[in-house]
């Protein structure tokens, strides 16, 4: 409250000014006395306010939490990708007196390389992506790399597989086969690599539909080597876009690994494992087993690592080329096996989290990636979808008994003004100036990443653009997977078609 000048009364501001004069606006007289009146004290010249009602006030406070998250995203937003350029630890190809004294010193760290398959679903690719590697992956060294497959009846390609084991290609490079007898999973056959195999320093692993940019292991490790951490999880892209549900994956897939995670990164200090196209250290990686009763082992490992003081970081720049679903089907099926994943680990280790001996930044960081989600799909969804029906839901101006009552206007209809008015218009405001500016940091990025397939360009700034589609997806799938958590039907593996 506050005195008015040359008044004895006392002045109760509206929220609407106290919005208006923190963003600096002036408060037009004629709109504050339709929303006021005279105090009824002779020659005060006094304003009340129009208090507002019930409605109003509720969603007024749940405009300003969401507000603040949407604050957070748009800061972790520029700061990830100003970050992100301003970075100057990590030297790319191309560069000829810097790549090579880089080359020179990543030459002393010996390297593998992981292919997990599973047969016969990647029987017809697995060879295409072993001869990439081998042929094309930079690196300044010898590795090795190791096929480790799976399969629930013997195949013909089997033989074929075996009479390639212990091959060597140009540069030292040597191709090793690994049966994983009794493996179901991805989790198993990198496990029996890890152990029966690996001896190196470093292990990159790749799926079997990986085709990785020819510098991006060179990237990784420089990145590795620059920062001193454990992992470095890359970015990945379609290498194959033929249909606008490929193009609306990969536009997916870039707003993801060039903006969302380089934002959680800056928020959290933290980054997650992937699963493919990232580079571990091998005696980090061997201190833990990769579990095979979750549907992401990829996420459950980064949580139990995360507890520990395992340090991993995102690189988009080292990027990898996969392969598209086969059909819309075979999508859904993929992320609805991420979602299942996502909730298992969230509900699997929440409690760890609260009990683990860490910094209460980090355990807070945790909570954020984990159960937050949670949190924020439902203020995503308050803030794209609520605000607009709002703008156009008309709330009684006095009072709030009888509200949305008499639907057949039987009595005298009440005095309506639209909930999204006033104060809560200036929040609405908020948001949507928020939104352009990530849109925009979206596109520069797109731009500059890009910039030789201008059509990866315009999909970018339609997914962005048409966000509400792939929210209301995401937000069906959490629902299903809690659904399924529940009622015990979250087991089983579903292998995506390729």
């Amino acid at each position: 409250p506050a005195r008015a000048p040359g008044s004895c009364c006392t002045l109760h501001m509206h929220p609407e000014q106290v919005l208006r004069l923190l963003l600096g606006e002036s408060w037009p007289d004629a709109a504050w006395d339709e929303r006021g009146s005279g105090s009824g004290e002779s020659g005060s010249g006094g304003l009340e306010p129009m208090p507002m009602n019930r409605p109003e006030w509720v969603f007024f406070g749940l405009l300003t939490f969401c507000d603040v998250f949407v604050l957070l995203l748009l800061v972790s937003s520029i700061g990830g990708f100003i970050g992100r350029l301003c970075d100057r630890r990590t030297t790319r190809t191309g560069h000829s007196d810097s790549t090579s004294r880089l080359r020179a010193a990543l030459a002393t760290q010996s390297m593998t390389v992981i292919v997990p398959c599973y047969l016969p679903n990647e029987q017809h690719i697995l060879m295409e992506t072993v001869e990439h590697i081998l042929s094309r992956l930079e690196y300044p060294a010898a590795f090795t790399l190791i096929l480790c497959y799976n399969t629930p009846t013997p195949l013909p390609v089997e033989a074929d597989l075996a009479r390639l084991d212990g091959k060597v290609y140009p540069g030292g490079r040597t191709l090793r086969i690994l049966n994983v007898i009794g493996s179901h999973s991805k989790a198993e056959n990198i496990n029996a690599a890890m152990s029966q195999m690996v001896d190196s320093e470093l292990v990159a692993i790749y799926d079997a539909d990986h085709h990785p940019d020819p510098e991006s292991l060179l990237v990784a490790t420089a990145y590795m080597r620059a920062y001193g951490v454990d992992c470095v999880q890359g970015s990945t892209y379609l290498r194959i876009t033929r249909s606008p549900m490929a193009y609306w994956i990969n536009a997916e897939f870039f707003v993801t690994h060039f903006v969302y995670f380089p934002a959680l990164q800056f928020i959290t200090a933290m980054g997650v494992f992937g699963g493919s196209n990232a580079v571990w250290r091998v005696a980090t990686l061997n201190q833990y087993q990769f579990r095979c009763d979750v549907q992401t082992e990829d996420i459950e490992l980064s949580t139990r690592v995360a507890l520990g003081s395992v340090r991993i970081r995102f690189c988009p720049e080292a990027r990898s080329g996969e392969l598209p679903p086969a059909s819309f089907s075979a999508l859904y099926k993929q992320r609805m096996r991420w979602a299942i994943g996502w909730d298992q680990v969230t509900m699997q280790h929440f409690r760890r989290i609260s009990r683990a001996p860490l910094h209460p930044c980090r355990k807070l960081s945790l909570y954020y990636i984990l159960p937050m989600r949670w949190l924020l799909l439902t203020l995503s969804l308050i803030t794209v979808f609520g605000v607009p029906f709002m703008a156009v839901w008309q709330v009684p101006i006095k009072g709030v008994s009888g509200t949305f009552s008499d639907p057949m206007h039987v009595g005298t209809p009440p005095e309506t003004h639209p909930l999204l008015k006033g104060n809560t218009r200036l929040l609405a405001q908020y948001q949507w100036l928020c939104f352009m500016t990530i849109f925009l940091v979206v596109v520069i990025n797109a731009t500059l990443y890009e910039w030789r397939k201008p059509w990866r360009i315009l999909f970018v700034a339609i997914f962005v653009m048409f966000g509400q589609i792939y929210l209301l997806f995401t937000c069906w799938l959490c629902l299903v997977s809690l659904w399924r958590i529940s009622r015990g039907t979250d087991s089983g593996w579903v292998v995506t078609d390729r």
